[in-house]
Order: structure tokens, then C-alpha cells, then sequence
């Protein structure tokens, strides 16, 4: 009897354990990019300027806060048929060559943590590679990767945006 009960703790405790040391050694990342007619400059000032997403962004539509590591930002992004707010922490903010945070899904650590990346790199004169990528790590990771593969269109449909705006920003 006492087995049986000790048998039946356990074994949802190792499964638990045996999906969360999974889901952290096999991250699952998306990443999406496009070449930008623009400088590194016009780029980064269209990434970074947040009060501006609602007017090109079709993914965030609203972005508050400070670009600086371990600040908070608020975001509301596009999800199903609405919105949700994301509340990331900065990790990184390079000028003009990438910005980095980290969220959780649902505030809930370790369910499915995502680190997203937004990268700046030259591919001639006046003309970017930017890259787009987020790494997920946590338990519900193996069961998500339908959803988390439909990244893909929104990043590409950020990035577009991105490249339109950029491109056509004077100066």
C-alpha cells in the first residue's frame, strides 16, 4: 500500500521533471529574416522608437517603456483573434546592432520561456540584414510547436513592415 502511494507521487514528478529538462535541452527557435535598404541607423531608430509601433507594426501594436537592460516593457501583441499584454525584461540594448528580452508565457516560469532576439547586421553600403529570432525553452515546449512554427508569418510580416518603414524614413 505504501508503495503504491509513494509509486503514484512520484511518477507524475519524474514525468514533470523528465518534460521540463526536456523542454530546456531542446529549445525550439524561429528566426526569419530580410535584407533593409537603409542604415543600421534608420533601422535601429524604427526598432527602438516604441511609441511609433502602432503606426507600422502589424504584430505589437503597442510598445511602452525603456530600452535598457533590465527594464520592463509593456507590449500588446497579436494573438488568435485579439490581443495579449507581454511584460519582457531587456537583457541586451546594442545601438544600431541588436536588442534582446526575455518573457514568460503567461507570467508562468518555465511553462514556455522565450527569448527574443532583433539582430543589425551590414550587407553593403546603406543596407541591412535584419533578423528576427526567439528561442522558447520550458515545459510546455514539446506540445507547442505548431503554434510556436506559425512565428514565422508574423515575424515576416513584422520584418516587411520594418523594411517599408525603414526604407522610406528620410534622413
Amino acid at each position: 500500500m505504501f508503495r503504491r502511494l509513494i509509486a503514484g507521487i512520484l511518477a507524475p514528478v519524474i514525468v514533470l521533471v523528465g518534460f521540463y529538462l526536456w523542454g530546456n535541452g531542446h529549445p525550439y527557435t524561429v528566426t526569419r529574416s530580410v535584407e533593409i535598404a537603409a542604415s543600421a541607423a534608420k533601422v535601429w531608430d524604427v526598432l527602438t522608437d516604441l511609441p511609433a509601433y502602432d503606426h507600422w507594426n502589424p504584430e505589437i501594436t503597442s510598445a511602452e517603456g525603456h530600452l535598457a537592460k533590465d527594464a520592463t516593457l509593456t507590449l500588446r501583441v497579436r494573438s488568435g483573434g485579439g490581443t495579449d499584454t507581454v511584460r519582457p525584461s531587456v537583457t541586451i540594448v546594442t545601438p544600431g546592432r541588436e536588442l534582446r528580452w526575455q518573457s514568460r508565457f503567461r507570467d508562468i516560469g518555465h511553462l514556455a520561456d522565450g527569448e527574443q532576439r532583433f539582430t543589425i547586421e551590414a550587407a553593403g553600403p546603406d543596407r541591412v540584414r535584419f533578423t528576427q529570432a526567439q528561442t522558447f525553452r520550458g515545459i510546455a515546449v514539446p506540445f507547442m510547436h505548431g503554434t510556436l512554427a506559425s512565428s514565422c508569418s508574423r515575424f515576416d510580416a513584422m520584418n516587411a513592415a520594418l523594411k517599408t518603414r525603414a526604407e522610406s524614413k528620410k534622413g
